[in-house]
Formats: C-alpha cells, structure tokens, sequence
C-alpha cells in the first residue's frame, strides 16, 4: 500500500514537470529571437553599409537588361552682356543644322593646341549657332549644348579694310584704335564674322609674324607662304613698320609689335571679329 501510494506520488511529479516544461520551452526562441535583434556589432568591426551591396541585375526580356537612358546636362546660358562662347568639353560632331547631318568631327584642342572656345552666334533648346574654321567664311553651323560650358566674353574686333584701322572695344566702349596693314588685292583680306580662335607666341620677334599672333576663324582664298596654319587669317604683329596702313599682306591683319603684344595680353579666345570693308 506504501509502494502504492509512492508510484502515484512519483507519477504526479512526472506531469507537473512536464507542464512547466511546456509552459517555459515556447518563450526561448521569442527571447533569443530578440537578444539576436538589438546586438550591436563589436568594437572595431565595420557595419554593413547598402555601399557594400550589389543590386539585383533588373529583369531580362529575350535575354537582354533593359537600356539605361541617359539625359546630357546641358548647361544654362549665362545672363549679362557681352558675346557668348562655348569652351568644348568633348569631341562632337559639327552639324549643318540642330540635329542635322554631321559636317565634321571637332575636338576639345584646335590645330595649334588651344581649347577650342566657339563663339555662339544663335541658339536654340539643346544646340547653339558657332563659328568654326572648319566651316568656311560666312558659315554658320550647329554643335549640341551638352557638349560645352557656356561663358560670356565683353570683348570685340572691328577691322575697317577701307579705313585700314583696327578697333578694339571692351562692353562696347572702344579701348584702342590701330592702323593695320590689310592683303593685296590679289591676297584680299575676307570680310564677315569671325572669332579668334588662337592666341599664339612666335618666339621670333624678327620673323615675318613677329612676336604675336591672333588666329582667326577666316580663312583667305590661297595658302600663305611660310604660315603652319594654310589658309587661316591672323591679326598678327610685324617688324616690318613700313607696311602698316598699306595694303601689302597675303590675308592677314597687321599691327606692330607692341600693338601685337597689347592685344596677345587682353584678348580672349572666342571674341567676336568683324572684318568690313
């Protein structure tokens, strides 16, 4: 009877411990759950960062990732006055008209190794009007805004072939006035927009260009003898005094030696150059 009454106190043991357990097991993985949640990571390890992850390639149609498009920045056109010139940023096609056919490739360096600054005569959304060497006299053609950063330049050439005189203005105000030498009549000096494209040093002040040269985006009707840039135009200096004011050149413009190197220090590239007659 004793046994008796020990087993069944023994077997109450049994289900009172069972009951706890299944009272107490469920509430582990809640409480190791959040104890895994709230750690920090350890002194000197490095958290992870949504730089250290890959994205997930984007879904293929026909075995091919839909196209990224890609807008250019294109920038603002400068306020004030002055004229606008367009330094290249990178190669772009040269067009006869906003988004027309391609007429020729331009680079970020001209031929004599400057930036390539284009004044900007028109502009419309996304493309401006230029001057360019590659063009020809009196052209106008078309390059993409994308392409540039704009800026503005105060300065201005006026070249009077019948008045043998070259002004200088600065915000329309005329700084100086020089004499010049213009071409021959069978070397005519061309008339029309133009820009200075280069500013150049010769190193030979003696020499035929003298100290300095103003490239010009004209061009004459022949190559000029002993010239690197063939039928480019420049308002170049010469030792040669006595031609100044006479009509005695290939195509170029010519002022003095001090007049050349007053103009290579104030001069911009891109500034606008009108040669009349």
């Amino acid at each position: 009877m004793g046994g008796e009454h020990g087993g069944r106190r023994r077997l109450a043991a049994r289900r009172a411990l069972l009951v706890s357990l299944a009272i107490v097991v469920p509430g582990i993985p809640i409480a190791v759950g959040i104890a895994v949640g709230s750690q920090q990571p350890a002194a000197g390890a490095a958290a992870t960062t949504t730089e250290t992850l890959k994205p997930v390639a984007p879904a293929t149609v026909g075995g091919a990732a839909p196209a990224t498009q890609v807008t250019p920045t294109v920038p603002a056109v400068p306020g004030g006055s002055g004229a606008l010139v367009a330094l290249l940023l990178h190669p772009t096609n040269l067009r006869a008209s906003p988004g027309g056919h391609s007429i020729a490739r331009l680079r970020t360096k001209t031929e004599f190794g400057s930036p390539e600054m284009l004044w900007v005569v028109r502009h419309v959304p996304g493309w401006l009007a230029v001057m360019t060497p590659q063009a020809g006299n009196g052209r106008v053609t078309w390059i993409a805004q994308s392409a540039t950063s704009l800026s503005r330049v105060s300065w201005e050439l006026e070249v009077s072939l019948a008045a043998r005189r070259l002004t200088v203005l600065d915000h329309g105000r005329v700084v100086e006035r020089y004499t010049v030498a213009i071409g021959t009549p069978g070397a005519p000096t061309p008339t029309g927009r133009f820009a200075v494209t280069d500013r150049l040093v010769t190193n030979d002040p003696g020499g035929p260009y003298g100290c300095c040269v103003l490239a010009l985006s004209a061009h004459a009707p022949h190559a000029i003898q002993g010239w690197t840039g063939g039928t480019r135009i420049a308002i170049h200096s010469t030792p040669e005094t006595g031609s100044i004011g006479e009509a005695a050149s290939h195509g170029c413009v010519r002022v003095t030696l001090a007049e050349g190197r007053w103009l290579l220090a104030h001069i911009p590239l891109g500034t606008p150059t009108l040669i009349s007659t």
